[in-house]
Protein backbone atom coordinates (compact mmCIF):
# COMPACT_ATOMS: atom_id res chain seq x y z
CA UNK A 1 0.00 0.00 0.00
CA UNK A 2 1.39 3.40 -0.97
CA UNK A 3 1.90 6.19 1.51
CA UNK A 4 -1.06 8.58 1.65
CA UNK A 5 -0.59 11.99 3.23
CA UNK A 6 -3.00 12.75 6.02
CA UNK A 7 -5.05 15.47 4.30
CA UNK A 8 -8.21 16.72 6.00
CA UNK A 9 -7.49 16.28 9.69
CA UNK A 10 -10.53 16.21 11.92
CA UNK A 11 -11.30 15.46 15.52
CA UNK A 12 -11.99 11.76 16.00
CA UNK A 13 -14.71 10.25 18.17
CA UNK A 14 -13.56 9.71 21.77
CA UNK A 15 -12.55 6.16 22.54
CA UNK A 16 -13.04 4.58 25.95
CA UNK A 17 -11.46 1.38 27.21
CA UNK A 18 -11.16 -0.31 30.58
CA UNK A 19 -7.45 -0.99 30.72
CA UNK A 20 -5.86 -4.23 31.87
CA UNK A 21 -2.45 -5.06 33.31
CA UNK A 22 -1.67 -8.25 31.38
CA UNK A 23 1.96 -8.09 32.55
CA UNK A 24 1.29 -8.77 36.23
CA UNK A 25 3.54 -11.84 36.16
CA UNK A 26 6.24 -10.44 33.88
CA UNK A 27 9.89 -10.12 34.84
CA UNK A 28 9.40 -6.36 35.28
CA UNK A 29 8.04 -6.30 38.82
CA UNK A 30 6.86 -2.72 38.41
CA UNK A 31 3.72 -4.47 37.08
CA UNK A 32 3.19 -6.11 40.49
CA UNK A 33 1.47 -4.37 43.41
CA UNK A 34 4.11 -5.18 46.01
CA UNK A 35 7.10 -3.82 44.08
CA UNK A 36 5.32 -0.84 42.53
CA UNK A 37 4.33 0.36 46.01
CA UNK A 38 7.99 0.32 47.04
CA UNK A 39 8.54 2.98 44.40
CA UNK A 40 5.68 5.16 45.60
CA UNK A 41 2.86 4.00 43.33
CA UNK A 42 -0.54 2.95 44.62
CA UNK A 43 -0.37 -0.37 42.81
CA UNK A 44 0.94 -2.24 39.78
CA UNK A 45 1.49 -0.13 36.67
CA UNK A 46 -0.28 -0.91 33.42
CA UNK A 47 2.52 -1.12 30.80
CA UNK A 48 3.20 2.01 28.78
CA UNK A 49 2.92 0.00 25.57
CA UNK A 50 -0.64 -0.91 26.59
CA UNK A 51 -1.52 2.76 27.07
CA UNK A 52 0.08 3.50 23.68
CA UNK A 53 -1.99 0.68 22.16
CA UNK A 54 -5.18 2.31 23.48
CA UNK A 55 -4.13 5.65 22.00
CA UNK A 56 -3.68 4.18 18.53
CA UNK A 57 -7.21 2.75 18.36
CA UNK A 58 -9.08 5.84 17.04
CA UNK A 59 -6.29 6.58 14.57
CA UNK A 60 -6.26 3.06 13.13
CA UNK A 61 -10.06 3.01 13.11
CA UNK A 62 -9.95 6.15 10.93
CA UNK A 63 -6.88 5.55 8.70
CA UNK A 64 -6.37 1.77 8.75
CA UNK A 65 -3.23 0.44 7.11
CA UNK A 66 -2.23 3.91 5.93
CA UNK A 67 -1.48 4.66 9.60
CA UNK A 68 0.04 1.26 10.34
CA UNK A 69 2.43 1.53 7.40
CA UNK A 70 3.25 5.22 7.30
CA UNK A 71 2.65 7.03 10.57
CA UNK A 72 5.10 8.79 12.83
CA UNK A 73 3.91 8.86 16.45
CA UNK A 74 5.57 10.27 19.55
CA UNK A 75 4.16 9.45 22.97
CA UNK A 76 5.09 10.66 26.47
CA UNK A 77 3.78 9.12 29.68
CA UNK A 78 3.10 11.58 32.51
CA UNK A 79 1.18 9.45 35.02
CA UNK A 80 0.61 5.70 35.39
CA UNK A 81 -2.55 3.80 34.54
CA UNK A 82 -3.80 1.12 36.92
CA UNK A 83 -5.71 -2.13 36.51
CA UNK A 84 -9.38 -1.70 35.62
CA UNK A 85 -9.34 2.08 35.11
CA UNK A 86 -11.68 3.44 32.47
CA UNK A 87 -9.51 5.48 30.12
CA UNK A 88 -10.66 8.03 27.56
CA UNK A 89 -8.63 8.70 24.42
CA UNK A 90 -9.29 11.99 22.62
CA UNK A 91 -7.72 12.80 19.24
CA UNK A 92 -7.97 16.31 17.82
CA UNK A 93 -6.09 18.16 15.06
CA UNK A 94 -2.67 19.49 15.98
CA UNK A 95 -2.47 23.24 16.33
CA UNK A 96 -0.45 23.40 13.10
CA UNK A 97 -3.18 21.50 11.25
CA UNK A 98 -0.97 18.51 10.45
CA UNK A 99 -1.83 15.24 12.12
CA UNK A 100 -3.39 14.69 15.52
CA UNK A 101 -2.72 15.37 19.15
CA UNK A 102 -3.94 12.44 21.21
CA UNK A 103 -4.56 12.57 24.95
CA UNK A 104 -5.29 9.66 27.29
CA UNK A 105 -7.01 10.51 30.59
CA UNK A 106 -8.39 8.48 33.47
CA UNK A 107 -11.81 8.66 35.11
CA UNK A 108 -10.70 11.55 37.31
CA UNK A 109 -9.76 13.59 34.26
CA UNK A 110 -6.03 13.28 34.95
CA UNK A 111 -3.92 13.27 31.80
CA UNK A 112 -1.82 10.10 31.72
CA UNK A 113 -0.19 10.36 28.31
CA UNK A 114 0.01 12.63 25.29
CA UNK A 115 0.91 11.67 21.73
CA UNK A 116 1.40 13.40 18.41
CA UNK A 117 0.58 11.48 15.24
CA UNK A 118 1.23 12.28 11.59
CA UNK A 119 1.13 10.45 8.28
CA UNK A 120 3.68 12.41 6.20
CA UNK A 121 3.38 12.68 2.46
CA UNK A 122 6.93 11.45 1.91
CA UNK A 123 8.56 8.59 3.75
CA UNK A 124 11.35 9.71 6.10
CA UNK A 125 14.84 8.38 5.47
CA UNK A 126 15.90 5.37 7.49
CA UNK A 127 18.50 6.12 10.15
CA UNK A 128 21.90 4.72 9.05
CA UNK A 129 22.29 3.14 12.50
CA UNK A 130 19.80 0.48 11.42
CA UNK A 131 22.62 -1.09 9.37
CA UNK A 132 25.02 -1.39 12.31
CA UNK A 133 25.57 -5.06 13.07
CA UNK A 134 24.20 -6.24 16.41
CA UNK A 135 26.42 -7.70 19.09
CA UNK A 136 26.79 -11.50 19.13
CA UNK A 137 24.24 -13.39 21.23
CA UNK A 138 25.11 -13.23 24.90
CA UNK A 139 25.36 -16.32 27.05
CA UNK A 140 23.61 -14.59 29.92
CA UNK A 141 21.72 -11.42 30.77
CA UNK A 142 23.60 -9.51 33.47
CA UNK A 143 21.77 -7.36 35.99
CA UNK A 144 21.53 -3.89 34.51
CA UNK A 145 23.93 -1.29 35.92
CA UNK A 146 24.94 2.23 34.96
CA UNK A 147 28.38 1.07 33.76
CA UNK A 148 27.04 -1.83 31.70
CA UNK A 149 24.60 0.48 29.87
CA UNK A 150 27.21 1.58 27.32
CA UNK A 151 26.24 4.39 24.96
CA UNK A 152 26.91 3.52 21.32
CA UNK A 153 27.41 -0.20 21.95
CA UNK A 154 24.99 -2.47 20.08
CA UNK A 155 22.80 -4.98 21.89
CA UNK A 156 22.39 -8.57 20.70
CA UNK A 157 19.55 -8.80 18.20
CA UNK A 158 16.15 -10.11 19.22
CA UNK A 159 14.47 -12.56 16.83
CA UNK A 160 10.70 -12.05 16.56
CA UNK A 161 8.30 -14.21 14.54
CA UNK A 162 4.77 -13.17 15.59
CA UNK A 163 1.93 -15.54 14.78
CA UNK A 164 -1.74 -14.87 14.21
CA UNK A 165 -2.44 -16.25 17.68
CA UNK A 166 0.15 -13.91 19.22
CA UNK A 167 -1.42 -10.89 17.53
CA UNK A 168 -4.97 -11.87 18.50
CA UNK A 169 -3.88 -12.44 22.10
CA UNK A 170 -2.23 -9.03 22.22
CA UNK A 171 -5.42 -7.42 20.88
CA UNK A 172 -7.44 -9.23 23.54
CA UNK A 173 -5.06 -8.07 26.27
CA UNK A 174 -5.39 -4.43 25.20
CA UNK A 175 -9.16 -4.76 24.57
CA UNK A 176 -8.88 -3.71 20.91
CA UNK A 177 -11.58 -5.31 18.76
CA UNK A 178 -10.78 -3.66 15.40
CA UNK A 179 -11.37 -6.36 12.77
CA UNK A 180 -8.34 -5.63 10.55
CA UNK A 181 -6.04 -7.26 13.13
CA UNK A 182 -8.03 -10.47 12.69
CA UNK A 183 -8.15 -10.42 8.90
CA UNK A 184 -6.43 -13.71 8.12
CA UNK A 185 -2.91 -14.99 7.60
CA UNK A 186 -1.55 -11.63 6.40
CA UNK A 187 -3.15 -9.42 9.05
CA UNK A 188 -1.20 -6.37 10.21
CA UNK A 189 0.36 -6.48 13.64
CA UNK A 190 -1.07 -4.24 16.32
CA UNK A 191 1.18 -1.15 16.73
CA UNK A 192 1.32 -1.66 20.49
CA UNK A 193 2.64 -5.17 19.88
CA UNK A 194 5.29 -3.68 17.58
CA UNK A 195 6.37 -1.08 20.14
CA UNK A 196 6.53 -3.77 22.81
CA UNK A 197 9.54 -5.25 21.00
CA UNK A 198 11.57 -2.19 22.03
CA UNK A 199 10.98 -3.32 25.61
CA UNK A 200 11.86 -6.90 24.76
CA UNK A 201 15.17 -6.06 23.04
CA UNK A 202 16.18 -4.22 26.23
CA UNK A 203 15.14 -7.21 28.32
CA UNK A 204 17.01 -9.46 25.88
CA UNK A 205 20.22 -7.63 26.85
CA UNK A 206 19.77 -7.17 30.61
CA UNK A 207 17.94 -8.47 33.62
CA UNK A 208 15.84 -5.51 34.81
CA UNK A 209 14.01 -6.21 38.08
CA UNK A 210 11.87 -3.05 37.92
CA UNK A 211 11.85 -0.34 35.27
CA UNK A 212 9.52 2.24 33.71
CA UNK A 213 8.86 3.10 30.06
CA UNK A 214 8.70 6.92 29.82
CA UNK A 215 8.17 7.63 26.13
CA UNK A 216 8.77 6.62 22.52
CA UNK A 217 8.91 7.96 19.01
CA UNK A 218 8.00 5.32 16.43
CA UNK A 219 8.22 5.50 12.64
CA UNK A 220 6.37 2.90 10.59
CA UNK A 221 7.93 2.45 7.14
CA UNK A 222 5.44 -0.24 6.16
CA UNK A 223 2.87 -2.43 7.94
CA UNK A 224 4.32 -5.32 9.92
CA UNK A 225 2.37 -8.56 9.53
CA UNK A 226 1.75 -11.89 11.19
CA UNK A 227 3.73 -14.84 9.89
CA UNK A 228 6.84 -12.83 9.06
CA UNK A 229 10.26 -13.03 10.71
CA UNK A 230 11.80 -9.85 12.14
CA UNK A 231 15.06 -8.88 13.76
CA UNK A 232 15.05 -6.19 16.46
CA UNK A 233 18.29 -4.24 16.92
CA UNK A 234 19.06 -1.65 19.60
CA UNK A 235 21.82 0.79 20.50
CA UNK A 236 21.82 3.08 23.56
CA UNK A 237 22.20 6.64 22.30
CA UNK A 238 22.14 8.49 25.64
CA UNK A 239 21.96 7.82 29.37
CA UNK A 240 21.45 10.29 32.20
CA UNK A 241 20.46 10.66 35.82
CA UNK A 242 17.50 12.67 37.11
CA UNK A 243 16.10 12.92 40.62
CA UNK A 244 17.89 9.74 41.65
CA UNK A 245 16.65 7.77 38.62
CA UNK A 246 18.92 6.35 35.91
CA UNK A 247 17.49 6.66 32.39
CA UNK A 248 18.41 5.51 28.92
CA UNK A 249 17.29 6.32 25.41
CA UNK A 250 17.65 3.59 22.80
CA UNK A 251 17.64 3.65 19.03
CA UNK A 252 15.72 0.55 17.91
CA UNK A 253 15.39 -0.80 14.37
CA UNK A 254 12.95 -3.56 13.44
CA UNK A 255 14.09 -5.25 10.26
CA UNK A 256 12.70 -7.77 7.80
CA UNK A 257 15.78 -9.17 6.09
CA UNK A 258 17.74 -6.16 4.83
CA UNK A 259 14.76 -3.78 5.08
CA UNK A 260 14.06 -1.60 8.09
CA UNK A 261 10.29 -1.62 8.55
CA UNK A 262 9.98 0.36 11.79
CA UNK A 263 12.23 2.52 13.96
CA UNK A 264 11.83 3.57 17.59
CA UNK A 265 13.50 6.06 19.87
CA UNK A 266 12.67 4.46 23.19
CA UNK A 267 13.18 6.00 26.63
CA UNK A 268 13.02 4.30 30.02
CA UNK A 269 14.02 4.57 33.66
CA UNK A 270 16.15 1.44 33.87
CA UNK A 271 17.11 1.92 37.52
CA UNK A 272 14.37 3.80 39.41
CA UNK A 273 14.85 5.35 42.83
CA UNK A 274 12.80 3.77 45.61
CA UNK A 275 10.36 5.90 47.57
CA UNK A 276 11.29 7.26 50.99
Amino acid sequence: MGRTQQAAVEALPPYQVRTHNASEHSENRMHSDEVARQFGFKGALVPGVTVFAHMTQPLVARYGEAWLGGAIAEVFFAKPAYEGELLTVSARPNTNGAGHEVVCSNEEGIELARMTSLIPGAAPAVDPRSDIAPAPPAGERPLVTWDLMEVGKSFPALAWAPTTADNVQWCADVRDDLPLYRSGDNAPLHPGFVLRQANFVLRNRFTLPAWIHTGSRIVFHRPLRVGHAYEVRAIPEEKWERKGHQLVRLYVAIRAGDETVAEVIHSAIFNPRKAG
